[in-house]
């Protein structure tokens, strides 16, 4: 990877409120028993097709709690969590993507992932996308990112705050008809959730 791709991505991945994902809207509060299972349940129930569990076991092989971490088999149970629409777990493996973190790095596998989160109304992920389009110079792009992650009804209460003084800054630099088409994209977008 060159290293304007490693800058630009060590400066999106920088926010930890978008690496550390936890349980969202569609994963049940009730889960909670799955982050103090001991390491043989949860895998166990990892391979039986838990979702919740796969999330969980990721999760703590990703960040190495109560097991040796383990980033490659963190990318394993986080995909199969991902492929069951749990965008949590959708949001991290699009971050471990684009660090290339238990995976060789992929720009359009990170941004897949983190497109398949923000479909799930993860602002996290729409937000993260905000950033990687706002530092390629991808403006349009970007306020269009934003423009969902400050919608309401969207997880994080605190990145539509960021999001609208990302709107904020961002109109500086672009023209009405560029902020316009930037909002049609995004409703279009959002309609066709």
């Amino acid at each position: 990877m060159n290293l304007l791709k490693a800058a630009l991505l060590s400066s999106v991945l920088g926010m930890t409120s978008v690496a550390s994902a936890a349980i969202i809207s569609n994963v049940p509060l009730n889960t909670s028993r799955f982050e103090t299972m001991d390491i043989k349940s949860l895998t166990q129930q990892a391979s039986q097709g838990n979702h919740h569990a796969q999330f969980f076991l990721a999760k703590r092989l990703q960040k190495g709690e109560g097991v040796a971490k383990d980033a490659q088999k963190a990318v394993y149970w986080y995909t199969r969590a991902a492929e069951q629409n749990i965008a949590p777990a959708q949001l991290n493996l699009g971050i471990m993507y684009l660090r290339g973190e238990g995976v060789q790095a992929n720009m359009n596998q990170g941004r897949m992932w983190l497109e398949r989160a923000a479909h799930l109304g993860d602002n996290r992920a729409s937000y993260a996308l905000a950033m990687i389009d706002e530092k390629q110079q991808r403006l349009v792009d970007a306020y269009k990112w934003y423009d969902l992650s400050s919608r309401d009804g969207m997880l994080d209460k605190g990145i539509r705050d960021k999001a609208q003084v990302k709107i904020s800054q961002l109109a500086l630099n672009l023209s009405s008809s560029e902020i316009q088409r930037a909002k049609n994209s995004a409703t279009t977008w959002f309609q066709n959730q």
